[in-house]
Order: C-alpha cells, then structure tokens, then sequence
C-alpha cells in the first residue's frame, strides 16, 4: 500500500528544529528543568529566628566628645537558642556588651557606643556587624546615625606643613571655641613626632598655635595628627585629633613624575616594516632661582646591555635639563627595565632614581 509522506512548511520545521534543541538537554536530564539545584544541605531540626524591632538609631545631636550609647532589642522567634556569636565594626561603633545566647521566645540586648571625639561636625554613620548562628540572618547590621556639633573653629580641616625638605617649615594657625562653654586647651603635640608645637599662645578668645617641621634627609610625605587635649566646663579631659600633613619637597622637579615607561605601542616600530626612532623625555628644573644644579648628569643602571641609549641637553645652565631616552633594540621578553639615575651635585643625598620600563610585543616561532 503507497503511504503518502506529510511534508510541513518550511517555517513550521525552522521552529521545530529550535523546540527540540532546547527540549533536548532537558529530556536528558543534563540541564534542571525548574533552574539550578543547590546540593547544599538543609538545616535539619528546630532552628533559631533573629528579629529586631529597629536596626538603626538616630541620636539627634550631640556635642563632639559625646559617648552615645544605645541599646538594641534582640528577639529569637525561633524554636532553638540563637548564639550571638560575634558584634565587631571597623569603623567607630563599639560593643560594649551583648547577650551571647537566647532561648526561644525570649529577647536580648545588644549595646554599642559611638565615640564622637574624632568627629569635628557632621554627620557621622557608623555601624557594627553582629554575627549569629541563624542560618537565614548569619550577619546583621546595626547603625548608630546623628549630627555632631564641633567643639573649636578651625582654620582648616586639615593642617598642611609644606615646603623643600633642606628647610625648616612652619604653619601659624588660629583656634577659637565653637560654643559658648568654658573650654581649656591643656596641651598640643604632634601624635606620630613628625613636627612640633613650638608655640602655644592664649588669646582673649582662643589660642594661637605655631607647628614646626624641622629639615628632612628624604623626600617624602608624611600623615600625622595634631593632638588637642581639652576639657569642657571642667570635665574630664580627653583629646581631639586634627589631620595633619607634611610635605617634605624635592628642590628639583622633575617632568614625568613617576617612571619611564615605553609601551608596546611605542617600541612596535623597532621591528616593523618601517623603522621609527623610539623616544622619550625626562625635563628637570630647579624649583627655585637660589637653588642652583651643579654638575648635572644622567644614566641609566641594570639594564640589559645595549637596551638604551640616554643623552643630556642643557636648557638653561644649572637650572633646566632635558634628559633623551631611547629604545634602540626589541628583545625576545614582554617586558625589560632600568634605573634613570639622576645626579644634581655631590653626595648620595644629590641622586635622583626612576625606573625606566620598556615592553615588546613577543612573536610565535612561525611568525616572519
């Protein structure tokens, strides 16, 4: 008997090519049907439930040095002890105690403080990290939030002692009260010594204070605090820290700053079909009229042999100099460095060092 043969249309068989590609991986069991499957096991048993009925506190406004303190409730709805196992902040808020563990149906404290000292206005948001054994709220947050109001007027929020590190810098600043309360400045000191409170003076309204950076060997940044020691309408005292920097500075600039770097687009040239010069320039100036160059010269240290060639053009004599750097050759490494060795005079205080980079592109055994 002649069977005839159904041919369905073109796009009928397009859709049906796609339907069963997708229906494939799932009739074979090598895709979820309902998505991915966790293989993590379940808790098994009667479990605890944390809750808390506020997880942020707001304290209004307080005067810088407060100590606020807040208790949070912690109630276990669940059917097991909850353990808090851990309250921690990297931030300012500090436990000060907390129940470890709560029986189901029962409730907790936990109490955190929030030192305001370090806080000249604002404000702050802290919070602390409490870690339980409720396998649904491992980690909770809890926020202490409010306005502080400063104790002293400033100048600036931050105090900066700058200048060349051969000279002895100084900064002459203006403390006033911020509130109308009888407050006594009891000392001033540099936290980590990187200056000194030469001068401390009593003004009618507030202080007059000098801060002194003496000459460095290096050049170099430093971050430090500023310590007051205070205390408020004869209260006990405690200290407010104000930022500091100082900045110890080159006599020399130099233009790039940092290293020398010649990048795979820079040194490609070297072995294409058209060979280019491969260069760079390093400017350096005096920072000062008074504060001549003598004897300048440059080089470049533990390099490869013959990687680079450096040549010093003299701009304006004792002052401004343009070091050339070139790349003469490619090597078979992505990358290749040196030494730009700087000298502004005699003695290894007058030495200047910057790296000097150079990368290349690395070709296959088969390429031409």
């Amino acid at each position: 008997m002649f069977r005839s043969k159904i041919v369905f249309p073109a796009p009928i068989r397009f859709l049906s090519a796609i339907l069963m590609a997708l229906l494939t991986p799932l009739l074979s069991g090598s895709v979820p049907l309902f998505g991915q499957i966790d293989d993590s096991p379940l808790p098994i048993g009667p479990q605890p439930v944390i809750h808390f009925e506020q997880q942020e506190y707001d304290w209004g406004k307080v005067l810088q040095g407060t100590r606020v303190k807040h208790t949070f409730t912690v109630e276990n709805r669940g059917q097991a002890p909850l353990k808090i196992l851990k309250v921690s902040s990297t931030c300012g808020c500090t436990s000060i105690r907390f129940d470890e563990v709560i029986e189901p149906g029962s409730s907790g404290i936990i109490e955190l403080q929030v030192d305001t000292t370090d806080f000249s206005g604002g404000r702050p948001r802290k919070n602390a990290v409490v870690k339980t054994n409720d396998p649904a709220a491992s980690e909770v947050h809890l926020w202490m939030v409010g306005l502080v109001d400063p104790l002293l007027l400033l100048e600036s929020s931050v105090f900066k002692l700058s200048g060349l590190a051969i000279e002895t810098k100084q900064l002459k600043t203006t403390i006033l009260p911020a509130v109308e309360l009888p407050i006594a400045l009891l000392e001033a000191k540099s936290k980590n010594g990187s200056f000194l409170v030469s001068v401390l003076e009593p003004l009618e309204t507030g202080w007059q204070l000098t801060l002194t950076a003496t000459v460095s060997e290096q050049v170099k940044s430093l971050r430090d605090d500023l310590q007051l020691k205070v205390t408020v309408a004869a209260g006990e005292p405690f200290v407010i820290p104000i930022p500091v920097v100082v900045e110890h500075k080159d006599r020399v600039v130099t233009v790039p700053n940092g290293n020398v770097v010649f990048y795979r687009r820079h040194t490609a040239p070297l072995d294409g079909p058209v060979r280019r010069v491969v260069m760079q320039e390093v400017q350096v100036r005096s920072v000062r009229d008074d504060l001549p160059i003598e004897n300048f010269s440059a080089e470049i240290i533990d390099a490869p042999e013959g990687l680079f060639d450096v040549s010093v053009t003299e701009v304006l004599a004792g002052h401004h100099y343009k070091i050339r750097i070139e790349v003469l050759k490619t090597l078979p490494t992505s990358q290749a460095r040196g030494t730009l060795r700087i000298r502004l005079g005699e003695g290894e205080e007058q030495v200047r060092e910057k790296g000097v980079i150079a990368q290349f592109r690395l070709r296959s055994a088969d390429s031409p």
